[in-house]
């Protein structure tokens, strides 16, 4: 069955039913029912919401539409699709629907992810599209290149490919939604224009969380454009978050949980190919690889004051490569029960500022380390590592019980060599280094700060009375953890 009303007369009676919140476009709903499970650490609710979004068989009152053509079949979807035009919106009835091509501009409806689902939507370009709502299958959500998109209350579930994917120059504002189990990415914007995730989890991705890549990387004239709040990127492989070329702000996010991609660890946060990432509330947990891997970019965590956490990584954070137009500056930042590595600076990097953090209770374990002249595997807990004429200039930090603790049965720290040194400099650092308000507490004022491999001409970072002792020595005493590499981008399927 199909029926086509226009809502331009109906839009004012259902904004004063539903209150000023339910216009969907300009503000966002707050969900029903409670939370469906998972909450930010802002407090807000994350994922689609409980229910119904609203009584009836479709929801169309919250969205600008210039015409609402009410579906309850296929072959009533069919029709709509080749008859509606831009601004049309079609409201699906409950029930299992097959792979849907939208028209440019025109809306996807549903009354809610648990009553109506679709195999597959692509979305035309044109401005103003929203799919709302829904559970889209195996075949997941494409924005073509050029559209302007937006996805609110959609779970999509088991994508045999990208779960959502934006062409070039694409737009799309995610917004209470859930894209579940991808063959691939999870979400995929290469070349992008503007994207904005809120209150959305993306978990289980078989590659990639989230990716967001400006294929010219440093070269690139338009970076893409990324906005994360309030939301959970979780149980991803090869990485939780990439950025390749991006312009990214993130508040009140979390990366975690992200597994072995075959033998392979999974990192958390890659920022790389000249991308800036601001961050405050970002919390990097419980990843098999890095948490947060810093490379030729630019970066600024926690300076609004709401810090940041990175724990149960190997390493923590890593920054290398950066350039004297770029700057990491990280503040307030707690880094807690990594492994082998709490913070690692290498690769000549430049412009690296550390204001007030607290870096405890590193594990022992076992890392790939350079050592007389190649590789090999060694037991480490070092809470710095810092290498490679690295300049950084540290104003208050804390460093406590590293080394001390594995969670690896067959690594006994008391009698391993990971207990080396609090802060491991090797060789020089870079010009204007500088420690300043550095404490050593809970062991590590025995392991203490070690720079080896000095030149009797070398650089040593300036010490302010209020910092401990630097151990020099010309000689190797330890072997150097191996820092870790951006991940690239999956091979086209």
């Amino acid at each position: 069955m199909i029926k086509s009303w226009n809502q331009a007369a109906i839009v004012l009676t259902a904004a004063a039913a539903l209150g000023s919140a339910a216009l969907g476009c300009a503000s966002d709903p707050a969900p029903p029912g409670g939370c469906p499970g998972a909450r930010a650490a802002s407090g807000a609710c994350i994922g689609v919401p409980a229910g119904a979004l609203c009584d009836g068989d479709s929801c169309a009152a919250s969205v600008d539409c210039a015409e609402v053509i009410e579906v309850s079949s296929a072959a009533a979807l069919s029709q709509a699709t080749e008859a509606a035009r831009p601004g049309a919106c079609i409201a699906l009835g409950p029930g299992a629907y097959g792979p849907i091509d939208l028209p440019p501009g025109v809306s996807l409806l549903g009354r809610g992810a648990g009553s109506v689902s679709v195999a597959a939507v692509s979305l035309a370009a044109g401005d103003g599209a929203v799919l709302r709502a829904l559970t889209v299958g195996e075949g997941g959500v494409r924005i073509a290149a050029g559209a302007r998109a937006r996805i609110e209350a959609v779970r999509v579930v088991s994508s045999a490919s990208d779960g959502v994917t934006l062409g070039l120059g694409a737009s799309l504002d995610l917004v209470a939604s859930e894209i579940e189990g991808s063959a691939r990415y999870g979400l995929s914007a290469f070349d992008a224009g503007r994207v904005s995730v809120v209150r959305s989890v993306v978990s289980g991705s078989q590659g990639p969380g989230l990716w967001a890549q400006c294929t010219g990387g440093c070269g690139c004239e338009a970076p893409v454009e990324l906005h994360v709040e309030d939301a959970l990127v979780r149980d991803s492989k090869v990485v939780g978050v990439s950025l390749v070329g991006v312009r990214a702000t993130m508040s009140f996010v979390e990366v975690s949980g992200n597994g072995l991609s075959g033998f392979d660890p999974s990192g958390g946060i890659s920022v790389s190919g000249c991308s800036s990432l601001d961050a405050a509330a970002l919390k990097v947990a419980d990843n098999t690889g890095f948490g947060l891997l810093i490379d030729r970019a630019d970066a600024a965590l926690g300076e609004s004051g709401e810090g940041f956490e990175v724990s149960g990584n190997q390493p923590g954070i890593w920054i290398q490569h950066t350039t004297p137009e770029q700057t990491v500056q990280l503040t307030g930042g707690l880094l807690e029960k990594n492994r082998a590595i709490g913070l690692g600076m290498s690769g000549d990097a430049r412009g690296i500022i550390i204001d007030g953090m607290r870096i405890a209770g590193t594990f022992a374990d076992s890392a790939v380390v350079s050592a007389d002249g190649g590789l090999a595997q060694e037991v480490v807990g070092d809470g710095v590592s810092w290498q490679e004429r690295a300049q950084a200039a540290i104003f208050g930090l804390v460093l406590s019980g590293n080394g001390l603790e594995s969670l690896n049965p067959s690594i006994s720290p008391s009698i391993s060599p990971s207990r080396r040194a609090s802060v491991l400099i090797d060789g020089d650092v870079g010009l204007d280094s500088r420690l300043s308000a550095v404490t050593l507490e809970g062991g590590d004022e025995a392991a203490g700060i070690v720079q080896q491999r000095l030149p009797a001409d070398g650089m040593s970072p300036l010490r302010d009375a209020d910092v401990p002792r630097i151990v020099t020595s010309p000689e190797a005493l330890f072997s150097v953890p191996v820092a870790p590499i951006a991940p690239a981008a999956l091979d086209a399927p």
